[in-house]
């Protein structure tokens, strides 16, 4: 594998993608889990009275079930928090229902190798720039909706699950870039056909679901608490100079954060072998199947695959743990502008 690739950072994405690269899942439960935490507990940091704002807003959620399952026998700030902390996994848990978007998940701009054939620097090319899928776009409309006091409040609750998601999504390196190369023409999907050896499992794993579940593979509370308190005291607010690089006022703000992931992936995230996809060549509804199975049954395609580099699993831990942060502090950005537009709206209409 190229250990150099060419083209600027956002500058091209590809022409299709197979429909597997809407199968994984960014973060994880996990993952998806801790950027809620982090998120909530800077909401009641700073706008303690929006609590139970937020509380309202999961009983009109279109799809409850979940959420009354969650919160358990929790009373108080706790359900509200355990609401909040499914409201991120959501979409997730929502695949192949009618409240799925499967073009949301992911806005992926190619890396290109510099094997990459001339038709995978055409197709790239013939993106103009932009990014297969549509997390950016869905992102700007759930953020405006989420803030529009006008919005159906099941409107609103359906938003806030997806501004969650969408935030902790864009921020995985895995959702943002295709490697397009010698081996993936027509690029690897979101790292989804790409195996490696999984350093806790020793078995082959996607190397896209590798970035997902990084070190965090239980969805406990416990456990998801412990690694927010963690995360956030190893990385404070102060610890990011990209939240004073990409501010939330910035209009190009959540393509921003995205190119952040996607550099990730641009510098080093791509750096090593691993195995295809037996079926890389097949229809989308074979790679599809490949990775369901291998998601709920743990079976790979592949027999084996190449171990990760030295060092590439301490960073990939590092990098994910950073960027699962600065996610959670950025959703509450999110929902603290939301509701700031929200009051002065009302204000002005006199309400």
């Amino acid at each position: 594998m190229p250990k150099r690739w060419t083209g600027a950072v956002a500058a091209v994405a590809l022409a299709a993608l197979p429909a597997t690269a809407n199968v994984a899942r960014a973060w994880d439960h996990p993952g998806h889990m801790v950027t809620a935490a982090i998120a909530f507990a800077e909401i009641e940091r700073v706008r303690p009275d929006l609590i139970d704002k937020l509380g309202l807003i999961f009983l009109r959620h279109p799809d409850p079930a979940p959420f009354w399952v969650a919160v358990g026998d929790a009373r108080g700030k706790e359900r509200v928090r355990r609401m909040f902390i499914e409201c991120a996994r959501w979409p997730d848990d929502s695949k192949f229902t009618p409240n799925d978007r499967l073009t949301w998940h992911s806005a992926r701009w190619p890396v290109l190798a510099e094997d990459a054939p001339p038709e995978a620097v055409a197709a790239a090319e013939a993106r103009r720039g932009g990014p297969a899928g549509q997390a950016l776009e869905a992102l700007s409309l759930t953020s405006a909706m989420l803030g529009n006091p006008e919005a159906d409040p099941s409107e609103r609750a359906f938003a806030l699950c997806w501004v969650l998601h969408i935030i902790g999504d864009i921020h995985q390196p895995m959702h943002v870039g295709d490697l397009f190369s010698a081996d993936f023409p027509t690029g690897n999907a979101g790292a989804t056909m790409s195996y490696v050896r999984d350093p806790v499992t020793r078995t082959p794993i996607p190397l896209h679901v590798l970035w997902d579940s990084n070190a965090l593979r239980v969805p406990s509370l416990e456990a998801v608490d412990r690694a927010a308190r963690t995360f956030t005291n190893r990385h404070p607010r102060s610890a990011f100079a990209e939240l004073e690089a990409h501010p939330l006022g910035d209009p190009d703000a959540f393509r921003s954060w995205a190119v952040e992931s996607h550099q990730i992936a641009v510098d080093w995230a791509f750096d090593l072998k691993t195995a295809s996809d037996p079926d890389k060549d097949q229809s989308a509804d074979k790679l599809v199947q490949n990775m369901v199975n291998f998601i709920l049954n743990g079976v790979s395609p592949v027999t084996d695959a190449p171990e990760l580099p030295p060092g590439y699993w301490e960073r990939l831990q590092v990098t994910a743990e950073q960027r699962i942060t600065l996610a959670g502090y950025r959703i509450a950005d999110v929902i603290l502008s939301a509701a700031d537009r929200i009051e002065a709206q009302r204000r002005f209409m006199g309400r």
